[in-house]
Protein backbone atom coordinates (compact mmCIF):
# COMPACT_ATOMS: atom_id res chain seq x y z
CA UNK A 1 0.00 0.00 0.00
CA UNK A 2 0.91 3.47 -0.86
CA UNK A 3 1.40 5.95 1.93
CA UNK A 4 2.70 9.46 1.74
CA UNK A 5 5.83 8.59 3.41
CA UNK A 6 6.49 5.68 0.31
CA UNK A 7 5.78 7.76 -2.05
CA UNK A 8 8.21 10.76 -0.62
CA UNK A 9 10.76 8.51 -0.41
CA UNK A 10 10.27 6.94 -3.80
CA UNK A 11 10.41 10.27 -5.21
CA UNK A 12 13.42 11.26 -3.31
CA UNK A 13 15.11 8.04 -4.21
CA UNK A 14 14.41 8.16 -8.51
CA UNK A 15 15.46 12.24 -7.96
CA UNK A 16 18.85 11.44 -6.38
CA UNK A 17 19.17 9.00 -9.40
CA UNK A 18 18.61 11.55 -12.18
CA UNK A 19 20.74 13.92 -10.21
CA UNK A 20 23.54 11.05 -9.99
CA UNK A 21 23.31 10.48 -13.52
CA UNK A 22 23.90 14.59 -14.25
CA UNK A 23 27.07 15.23 -11.90
CA UNK A 24 29.08 11.83 -13.91
CA UNK A 25 32.76 13.62 -14.87
CA UNK A 26 31.66 13.51 -18.56
CA UNK A 27 34.41 14.14 -20.98
CA UNK A 28 32.17 15.25 -23.41
CA UNK A 29 30.55 17.54 -21.28
CA UNK A 30 28.99 20.89 -22.20
CA UNK A 31 29.29 22.96 -19.03
CA UNK A 32 32.75 22.89 -20.08
CA UNK A 33 34.35 24.84 -22.68
CA UNK A 34 36.25 22.79 -25.15
CA UNK A 35 40.12 23.07 -24.71
CA UNK A 36 41.37 25.68 -27.71
CA UNK A 37 44.24 23.65 -29.15
CA UNK A 38 44.68 26.36 -31.93
CA UNK A 39 45.32 28.94 -28.80
CA UNK A 40 48.58 31.08 -29.29
CA UNK A 41 51.05 29.24 -26.97
CA UNK A 42 51.57 32.87 -24.89
CA UNK A 43 47.68 33.75 -24.67
CA UNK A 44 46.62 34.38 -20.73
CA UNK A 45 43.49 32.21 -19.18
CA UNK A 46 41.12 34.45 -20.63
CA UNK A 47 42.61 33.72 -23.87
CA UNK A 48 43.62 36.82 -24.39
CA UNK A 49 47.29 37.39 -25.94
CA UNK A 50 49.05 40.42 -25.12
CA UNK A 51 51.20 40.78 -27.66
CA UNK A 52 53.80 43.00 -26.10
CA UNK A 53 56.65 43.68 -28.59
CA UNK A 54 53.84 44.26 -31.29
CA UNK A 55 53.19 47.25 -28.36
CA UNK A 56 56.35 48.18 -28.10
CA UNK A 57 57.03 48.56 -31.60
CA UNK A 58 53.92 50.67 -32.54
CA UNK A 59 55.12 53.51 -29.77
CA UNK A 60 58.81 53.26 -30.29
CA UNK A 61 59.11 53.29 -26.33
CA UNK A 62 62.50 54.97 -24.46
CA UNK A 63 64.36 52.16 -23.18
CA UNK A 64 64.47 52.32 -19.38
CA UNK A 65 65.09 48.91 -18.92
CA UNK A 66 69.08 49.53 -17.05
CA UNK A 67 67.37 51.83 -14.72
CA UNK A 68 65.98 50.69 -11.19
CA UNK A 69 63.97 54.14 -10.93
CA UNK A 70 62.26 56.35 -13.49
CA UNK A 71 60.60 59.62 -13.78
CA UNK A 72 57.74 60.67 -15.84
CA UNK A 73 56.89 64.28 -15.84
CA UNK A 74 53.47 65.27 -16.19
CA UNK A 75 52.17 68.02 -18.05
CA UNK A 76 56.00 69.10 -19.22
CA UNK A 77 55.77 73.39 -19.46
CA UNK A 78 52.28 73.26 -19.94
CA UNK A 79 51.66 70.92 -22.54
CA UNK A 80 49.28 67.68 -22.41
CA UNK A 81 51.57 64.88 -22.48
CA UNK A 82 53.83 63.10 -20.29
CA UNK A 83 57.75 63.15 -20.84
CA UNK A 84 58.27 60.65 -21.64
CA UNK A 85 55.06 59.88 -23.44
CA UNK A 86 55.86 55.58 -23.97
CA UNK A 87 58.75 54.09 -21.67
CA UNK A 88 60.02 50.58 -21.44
CA UNK A 89 61.14 49.36 -18.17
CA UNK A 90 61.79 45.98 -16.46
CA UNK A 91 59.51 44.42 -13.48
CA UNK A 92 59.82 46.09 -10.15
CA UNK A 93 60.96 49.02 -11.68
CA UNK A 94 59.77 52.23 -9.40
CA UNK A 95 58.19 54.88 -11.46
CA UNK A 96 57.38 58.17 -10.41
CA UNK A 97 55.32 60.74 -12.04
CA UNK A 98 55.73 64.48 -11.11
CA UNK A 99 53.20 66.97 -11.92
CA UNK A 100 53.54 70.80 -11.50
CA UNK A 101 50.36 71.22 -9.31
CA UNK A 102 47.72 69.48 -7.02
CA UNK A 103 44.82 68.70 -9.28
CA UNK A 104 46.44 66.23 -11.73
CA UNK A 105 45.23 62.62 -11.62
CA UNK A 106 46.81 59.50 -12.84
CA UNK A 107 45.09 56.02 -13.51
CA UNK A 108 45.34 52.99 -15.77
CA UNK A 109 42.93 52.75 -18.68
CA UNK A 110 44.40 49.53 -19.50
CA UNK A 111 46.61 46.73 -17.64
CA UNK A 112 47.18 43.29 -17.44
CA UNK A 113 44.10 41.88 -15.09
CA UNK A 114 46.20 40.99 -11.97
CA UNK A 115 47.77 44.58 -11.52
CA UNK A 116 45.82 46.12 -8.77
CA UNK A 117 47.13 49.62 -9.54
CA UNK A 118 44.32 52.03 -9.04
CA UNK A 119 46.92 55.33 -10.03
CA UNK A 120 46.57 58.60 -7.98
CA UNK A 121 45.35 62.32 -7.63
CA UNK A 122 47.07 63.48 -4.55
CA UNK A 123 49.58 65.77 -4.39
CA UNK A 124 52.41 66.68 -6.63
CA UNK A 125 53.65 63.33 -7.43
CA UNK A 126 52.71 59.21 -6.94
CA UNK A 127 55.45 56.53 -7.53
CA UNK A 128 54.97 52.65 -7.98
CA UNK A 129 56.53 49.33 -9.20
CA UNK A 130 54.75 46.97 -11.62
CA UNK A 131 55.69 43.53 -10.95
CA UNK A 132 53.44 42.56 -13.94
CA UNK A 133 55.05 41.92 -17.43
CA UNK A 134 52.54 44.01 -19.76
CA UNK A 135 51.42 46.75 -21.42
CA UNK A 136 49.90 49.39 -19.05
CA UNK A 137 48.04 52.34 -20.92
CA UNK A 138 47.83 55.19 -18.59
CA UNK A 139 45.71 58.32 -18.32
CA UNK A 140 45.86 61.75 -17.13
CA UNK A 141 43.42 64.32 -16.00
CA UNK A 142 43.93 67.62 -15.62
CA UNK A 143 42.93 70.34 -12.88
CA UNK A 144 40.93 72.16 -15.83
CA UNK A 145 39.56 68.80 -16.83
CA UNK A 146 41.93 68.01 -20.15
CA UNK A 147 42.82 64.35 -20.28
CA UNK A 148 46.16 63.07 -22.12
CA UNK A 149 47.34 59.15 -22.18
CA UNK A 150 50.75 57.51 -22.29
CA UNK A 151 52.23 54.09 -22.25
CA UNK A 152 54.29 51.96 -20.40
CA UNK A 153 55.61 48.49 -20.96
CA UNK A 154 57.27 46.16 -18.57
CA UNK A 155 59.02 43.26 -19.53
CA UNK A 156 60.64 40.48 -17.39
CA UNK A 157 63.72 41.72 -15.72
Amino acid sequence: MWTRRTVVEATALAGVGLLAGCLEDDEESADEPPEDDDAPADADEGGQTDDLEAAIADHDPVDRTDAEEVTIDVAPDGELRFDPEAVLVEQMTTITWRWPEPGYEIYPIESPDQCGWAGDDHGSGHSWEFPFVGTYEIGCTTPDDEEFTGHLFVTEG
